[in-house]
């Protein structure tokens, strides 16, 4: 399949988490405190489900937490949960833990689909659990993380605008209008020639503008 319709029908994927009648704040502090019991009983959700997608992610969740090595059955479900198979493993089993994703492994454009993965990030629910954001880069050499972000998902987009000017996480759906009306309203030209015409291109990619 051509990649850019991969990816378009990836996006029209509902994770099975997110087909559970919960609390999902329950869900993310659970993940961002290893609170373990409360993630078991949420794959026990899981399981209720009944299909196969669900199954295998409740799996996931519960062999995760007992240190079992999971890939092959994340590499056989992924893309049922949502998640690409992204050239060159930008997303992989080591980025999850308990069952979620824990780290997202950012990339310059030295990775053919860093623009894909990054996008994914932004938009994609199954991100929302991320705690930790790397920046790598080997524009200038080998392989290195140039910069990291840790936190709540929320808080490192906002790291990502704030710290580091880059405009790109506005696109995510975690912004609410109201937020995203007043940054724009309150952003002021930078001496690097990032204007507030570029900056509403993006926005108005975001569900809420």
């Amino acid at each position: 399949m051509e990649r850019t319709s991969y990816f378009e029908n990836i996006k029209l994927i509902q994770s099975p988490i997110f087909q559970v009648s919960y609390d999902f704040d329950i869900i993310f502090e659970a993940t961002a405190n290893n609170d373990t019991e409360e993630l078991l009983a949420f794959a026990n959700k899981l399981s209720d489900l009944g299909t196969d997608s669900a199954k295998a992610r409740a799996a996931f969740i519960r062999l995760q937490i007992g240190g079992i090595n999971t890939e092959d059955l994340f590499e056989e479900y992924r893309e049922s949960w949502g998640i690409p198979k992204f050239d060159e493993d930008l997303v992989n089993i080591g980025d999850f833990k308990n069952g979620f994703l824990w780290t997202f492994r950012d990339h310059t454009s030295s990775w053919r689909e860093d623009m894909e993965a990054r996008e994914w990030f932004y938009t994609n629910m199954e991100a929302q659990f991320a705690r930790r954001y790397e920046f790598w880069s080997s524009d200038h050499g080998p392989e290195e993380m140039i910069l990291m972000e840790s936190g709540d998902y929320k808080n490192i987009l906002y790291s990502i605008v704030n710290k580091h000017r880059d405009y790109s996480p506005l696109i995510s759906p975690v912004f609410t209008h109201e937020e995203l009306r007043l940054f724009y309203d309150n952003y002021e030209e930078d001496g690097d020639g990032f204007f507030k015409e570029s900056l509403f291109e993006i926005m108005k990619k975001n569900m809420n503008w």
